[in-house]
């Protein structure tokens, strides 16, 4: 406690004695997992500016997003509540009227408000935040100008479709719970050329900043909206929900440090309220952790929450998805077992945005392997519930749900997510039958 009350007192002591508002820069990644990072431990992705960042502020182990979908995510991100709190629990679905997020919040305050680049949120009316391209001109402009900035630079990068011709797909590394393919490494391949051309942009917007004068005075934030590829966007595994962020505050953040708290996406726009006014955001799911950034010790959250509704993606059936994880475990409860989920990368095997015949080169992996086997039965249809063990076997690829050991923390688990459900008016299965399918896109 009396750490808490010093860490608080700390972080009270130097905004006052800024002498200007911080400005805030947020560049935020479409589809990039933390594992494809340089600073994370990839040797052969290239990221440079990202690593820099890295080098100069500090790097979040443990940043979690509770929906591997965009608009979903962003929309979390914007408005500091949760996808069934804001009402966009589903991909291109708009968040409930009155809603406030970055623009309500900032411009009281004398905060020019801009989004760069890829939106995918509506209304705009709850997103009042002035439009501009993600230009070398726009964006230096905005941190060019007299007021103090609040800019979210969104990149389309490294969205799929991909490029190609950056890598050696052999040399590509492929994590333990995706198959090694022809498909797979060809479709990581253009994955990590994409993400090569994203950290040289972000580059090109650190260079504007430090032109400028006002890097000393800026919050850099690097981070993901969610992660990326088979069995992790529209997923709630960890290689899905789990996010790269790192974060500098010259002066104030000590670099080359490591945060191990947990925290969600709905925590940075309540974090940063607090780090240019001084006050807190009432009535909202995300909790400021800016104590975190001048005592990396100090703990955060106890529990990570997961949201997926399948319906609103392209061909997406009913198979609504929840989650919970503390520090150690994870429990996932699929609330339509019966159900398959599936979406327009399983409908149709060819479609080329998102690796065409990925499933097929599974299915005949798997059929002299039956570890694969099962992970290609796991893409279509999964259990009620499914419990991992983190620290053991962080890639989530043997269940203990069920079993005799573990029944006491499936269970605290368990209730854990039912109370949240209830708190957020989380009505399930019944959620997602509420919404309006999304058909089929043509090639």
């Amino acid at each position: 406690m009396i750490k808490l009350i010093l860490s608080l007192l700390s972080i009270a002591t130097f905004m006052l004695t800024a002498q200007t508002k911080p400005n805030i820069l947020i560049f935020l990644a479409d589809d990039h997992s933390t594992f494809d990072v340089g600073c994370y431990g990839n040797q052969v992705v290239r990221t440079p500016h990202i690593d820099k960042l890295a080098k100069e502020g500090m790097l979040f182990n443990k940043t979690f997003t509770s929906t591997a979908m965009c608009a979903p995510a962003r929309s979390m991100l914007y408005t500091g509540l949760y996808p069934h709190n804001n009402g966009a629990h589903m991909n291109h679905g708009a968040v409930n009227k009155g809603v406030k997020s970055f623009g309500q919040y900032f411009k009281p305050h004398g905060y020019r408000v801009v989004l760069a680049g890829k939106g995918h949120i509506k209304p705009m009316s709850v997103f009042a935040m002035d439009r501009v391209q993600e230009t070398v001109k726009d964006i230096s402009e905005v941190i060019n100008g007299e007021d103090p900035f609040c800019l979210i630079i969104a990149s389309n990068d490294p969205h799929a479709p991909h490029q190609s011709g950056g890598f050696d797909p052999q040399l590509i590394p492929i994590p333990p719970y995706l198959p090694d393919t022809y498909e797979t490494r060809n479709t990581r391949e253009g994955y990590y050329t994409d993400i090569e051309t994203m950290d040289k942009a972000f580059g090109s917007y650190l260079k504007i900043l430090q032109e400028s004068g006002k890097a000393d005075n800026t919050i850099t934030i690097f981070l993901s909206d969610h992660g990326a590829g088979k069995l992790a966007k529209w997923t709630l595994y960890e290689i899905g929900l789990r996010v790269p962020m790192v974060i500098r505050w010259p002066g104030k953040i000590k670099p080359g440090t490591q945060n191990n708290a947990m925290i969600n996406l709905i925590d940075i726009l309540p974090s940063m309220y607090q780090a240019a006014t001084g006050k807190t955001i009432q009535n909202i799911d995300g909790q400021s952790f800016l104590q975190t950034l001048t005592a990396s010790k100090i703990k955060h959250r106890e529990y990570i929450f997961g949201a997926h509704t399948n319906r609103g993606i392209m061909a997406g059936l009913p198979f609504p998805i929840r989650s919970v994880r503390d520090k150690r475990f994870k429990y996932i409860r699929n609330l339509n077992p019966d159900g398959i989920s599936s979406n327009i990368t399983t409908h149709n095997l060819d479609y080329k945005a998102y690796g065409g015949g990925w499933m097929t080169s599974w299915e005949k992996m798997g059929q002299s392997d039956s570890f694969w086997a099962a992970r290609h039965k796991l893409i279509l249809n999964r259990p009620a519930e499914e419990l991992y063990d983190l620290q053991k076997d962080p890639w989530e690829l043997k269940n203990l749900a069920n079993k005799k050991e573990y029944r006491s923390t499936q269970s605290r688990l368990s209730q854990k997510l039912d109370q949240w459900m209830k708190h957020q008016n989380d009505a399930g299965m019944q959620a997602e039958l509420s919404v309006k399918a999304h058909s089929k896109r043509k090639k």
